[in-house]
């Protein structure tokens, strides 16, 4: 027989009930059609702050304490139920005791009968005056965080993965110069306001920061519609969902364009303020340096011009001495620092590289720094290269400066008695490697991390040793000039290693040699370019006749274009020493120009700055005039820069001498054009 049901049981569902509404705060409210009466479980007190009138609330009294811009959605949505049959929501504020207004989240559905008659509502009502609460101030923050990021001119953004961009903010397109609008650009519109310098570096910036798990901070630019080129930057942190996948980033941007121009002026005046400490360091040491062989040049001269005869042949000999290599020292300066001075835009292209066997530029090299090796009885060494006849592509006039600078420097700071050698190998077959060691001073860490730097030297190590530091400033110069490298070690006490590397050359090295079309150093004079063809006297120029020649012989003319009366004197005193050669000279080029066709010199010494036309111009006239167009000219000039050099050359002077003149240069030409002198 079935148990009867226990009354019991149902008062236990009902206080579970009952127990579960309280502790969810739902009331359970119901409103009687007919009598217009609202009745509510316990929870109803404290949810309009009262508790309930006998025989539950009067429903219009109830309305009465909501808002009265609230009454009317009430109303409707009590319309809405009774017309639908369904559930019907609706947030109203409701005045407690407190003063306060409370937002009480309702819902209501009609109940009718069996025939269909509307006779109650009945619903759920539930104070969410807190949920509301921290709504409004999360909106107050993020009204107050827009109104501070638009101040400060930063933008957001949101990025859904991996789908791409999903919302910018206002500022976002404002500091793009751009309207704002709603949603995100495409990808292809934000690249199109990229800088296109920038495009490739933002694209792989955004890669990492879609593939990445942490922040991305970065920087770029923009080209705004108007044409202004403006700096972004750029910071990210990525989002979560509950299981710890990455599902979006949000990120800002704001404009830094003022910090990078005050950085940009910052960095200005801090390098101009270090150029204007290095010019200054500068003048002082050229001063020194240049002043010193000045002194011994002015000092040795007022005493030769003193003592005048009473001085026997040997010490004015040994005075003439200490003013000539006062001279060198002054000219060895200048064309260190005409060689640093060159721009860097002065190309290989300018200067074609040559395929120049090594041992033979060791050969030529060494004993230029033999007479100083002696002196201090250095031992000199050069090691045959391997493999044998290896050559390397470099401008020959080049190769030579860097190995005799590189060999001046291993015996000046050196010791008594030390060693120095040099060596090549062939590193790949691509590449040569020429080493300069010596066992002499070396240098310590501190030194060798400036040992490129121009003008730089330590005069308290070695206060004997001239120069300004510019030596191996001028090696690093030529060798990338060369498309080449140099690096060294060092050790204090122990010496130094300098390593060249070279391109090593092509084809057969045997077959290889100087470049005959090499290009002269600015302010080294020389010997005539190989390649250029002084003409002998036979068949070239006027003979002069020489009234004190019984024979009448016939002698060269040798014209000078020349305004500077002391340049004047040297030559002429030059060319007296040549019986043979008859000498004539002209202070300007119309003159010049006249004399040229008269007397149909063998060969015409042009000046590059004359009073009344530039050297160019008169050699141009000079080849222009059937009769002087053959006539054979050397540009003689303190115009010693590459430039002016290259372009004599290429208007068709036969060499290019640079002042001071060297006299065994001259001597050199004069030979080969007419002959040993016998005076």
């Amino acid at each position: 027989m079935p148990k009867p049901p226990d009354p019991n049981e149902h008062r236990f569902d009902l206080d579970q009930l009952q127990l579960a509404l309280s502790m969810s705060g739902v009331t359970v409210w119901r409103m009687d059609v007919g009598t217009n009466r609202i009745y509510s479980s316990a929870l109803g007190t404290d949810l309009m702050g009262i508790p309930p009138p006998s025989g539950g609330w009067d429903a219009p009294n109830l309305v009465e304490r909501m808002h009265p811009d609230d009454r009317a959605a009430v109303i409707a949505a009590a319309h809405r139920a009774r017309q639908t049959g369904r559930p019907v929501d609706l947030v109203t504020r409701v005045m407690h005791p407190d003063g306060l207004w409370h937002q009480i989240l309702t819902r209501r559905m009609a109940m009718r009968d069996a025939a269909g008659h509307l006779v109650a509502f009945l619903g759920m009502a539930i104070d969410v005056t807190e949920r509301y609460q921290a709504e409004e101030q999360l909106r107050e923050a993020n009204q107050r965080i827009a109104l501070i990021a638009r101040s400060a001119g930063i933008g957001t953004w949101e990025w859904v993965l991996p789908d791409g961009p999903s919302r910018w903010d206002e500022q976002m397109y404002l500091m793009r110069g751009l309207e704002p609008r709603e949603g995100a650009p495409s990808i292809e519109e934000m690249t199109s306001y990229l800088h296109p310098d920038d495009r490739d570096y933002v694209s792989q910036q955004i890669l990492l920061a879609v593939g990445g798990h942490g922040p991305t901070q970065y920087e770029f630019r923009i080209i705004r519609p108007d044409g202004q080129v403006r700096w972004l930057a750029s910071r990210s942190v990525p989002m979560h969902d509950e299981q710890g996948r990455i599902v979006r980033r949000i990120g800002v941007n704001w404009d830094i364009s003022a910090g990078r121009e005050a950085e940009g002026d910052r960095q200005a005046k801090a390098i101009a303020l270090r150029e204007s400490e290095a010019k200054s360091e500068l003048l002082a040491r050229m001063s020194h340096e240049l002043r010193t062989p000045l002194n011994a040049v002015l000092g040795f001269t007022e005493l030769l011009l003193a003592d005048g005869d009473s001085l026997d042949a040997a010490s004015r000999r040994v005075r003439l001495e200490h003013v000539r290599s006062a001279g060198q020292h002054l000219l060895a300066l200048i064309n260190d620092v005409l060689e640093l001075a060159r721009p860097d835009d002065d190309t290989n292209a300018t200067h074609p590289m040559a395929t120049v066997v090594l041992d033979p530029v060791f050969d030529a090299s060494l004993p230029l720094v033999e007479r100083a090796a002696s002196a201090r009885r250095i031992l000199l060494s050069h090691e045959a290269s391997l493999p044998p006849g290896l050559a390397a592509l470099a401008d020959p006039l080049w190769l030579k400066q860097v190995l005799l600078n590189l060999l001046t420097n291993a015996v000046k700071y050196n010791r008594e008695g030390g060693w120095v050698s040099l060596s090549a190998r062939a590193v790949s077959d691509e590449q040569v490697c020429i080493t300069v060691r010596d066992g002499g001073l070396g240098m310590s860490p501190e030194l060798l991390d400036q040992a490129f730097e121009p003008f730089h030297r330590a005069p308290d190590r070695h206060p004997g040793v001239p120069g300004v530091g510019i030596g191996l400033a001028v090696v690093k110069t030529l060798m990338e000039r060369m498309s080449g490298r140099i690096s060294v070690r060092s050790t204090a006490g122990q010496g130094s290693e300098f390593e060249l590397w070279l391109p090593r050359a092509a084809g057969d090295p045997a077959a290889a040699g100087e470049s005959p079309n090499f290009v002269r150093l600015a302010g080294r004079a020389s010997a005539p370019a190989a390649g250029v063809a002084l003409p002998s006297v036979a068949g070239v120029g006027a003979l002069e006749a020489d009234a004190g020649d019984s024979t009448a012989a016939r002698r060269p003319v040798l014209l000078y274009i020349e305004d500077n009366p002391v340049n004047l004197m040297i030559v002429e005193e030059l060319a007296a020493r040549r019986t043979g050669l008859a000498f004539h000279s002209a202070a300007d080029g119309e003159t010049g120009l006249r004399l040229a066709a008269e007397l149909q010199p063998a060969l015409i010494l042009l000046d590059m700055q004359l009073p009344d036309l530039h050297g160019l111009e008169v050699m141009a006239r000079l080849r222009k005039d059937p009769a002087t167009q053959r006539i054979p000219c050397i540009a003689l000039s303190a115009n010693a820069m590459p430039e002016d050099i290259r372009l004599a050359l290429a208007t068709g002077f036969a060499d290019y001498w640079t002042k001071p003149l060297d006299f065994a240069v001259f001597n050199q030409a004069m030979d080969a054009m007419f002959g040993p002198t016998a005076g």
